[in-house]
């Protein structure tokens, strides 16, 4: 059950990574297009850099499952893989712990903030008049998206290291090694629910 859902999950995670590409490409072509009007024609598309910092804050925040899945989020692992495997399965462990209260904690803040826009009718301060609910659905969603990952990472490593199972932990939370980058960065690299069963 739990290896379906972190499937699932990851089938989710992909898709919104990739539309969160897809906001970036068309926030770089707002911009570009902007910037063409203002050389050439003295005019401007208006609002161009709100619409491109929304879909930036959008984009990024939707990408933030996929970083944790495939293991790409920045580790600080100088002394970290000079440790024993179980020791390095705990401080996974704890590190998702640790990520999962604060994106938490900021998760609950953000729809405080999404609730108090919208009961308020908030609007941005800018020429657009843009309603801030809107783009602050989208990030919602993001981090919503982001915190279940977490708690099914966090799970899927309770459960490895009850069984100790500190290669599955090393698979789902560790950081990458040498080889796996290298893996990667020529192509090769496997689809992160094959390291989840």
């Amino acid at each position: 059950m739990l290896d379906h859902l972190l499937r699932l999950n990851e089938r989710v995670a992909r898709l919104a990574v990739w539309i969160g590409g897809l906001l970036m490409i068309v926030a770089a072509f707002v911009v570009t297009v902007d910037v063409f009007l203002r050389k050439f024609f003295a005019t401007t598309v208006g609002g161009a850099d709100e619409i491109s910092g929304y879909l930036f804050a959008i984009a990024t925040v939707w990408a933030f499952s996929y970083a944790v899945l495939h293991r790409v989020n920045v580790r600080i692992d100088a002394l970290y893989m000079h440790f024993p495997v179980p020791l390095r399965a705990v401080l996974d462990l704890l590190g998702l712990v640790l990520l999962g209260l604060f994106v938490g904690i900021l998760t609950w803040r953000a729809s405080l903030l999404l609730a108090d826009t919208v009961e308020n009718w908030s609007r941005s301060i800018t020429p657009l008049q843009t309603p801030l609910a809107i783009p602050q659905s989208f990030w919602l969603l993001g981090l919503i998206l982001f915190s279940i990952t977490l708690v099914l990472l966090i799970v899927a490593c309770l459960a490895a290291l009850v069984r100790g199972d500190f290669a599955r932990i090393q698979r789902i939370a560790g950081a990458r090694t040498v080889d796996e980058e290298v893996k990667q960065e020529t192509g090769g690299e496997a689809r992160a629910t094959e390291g989840h069963r």
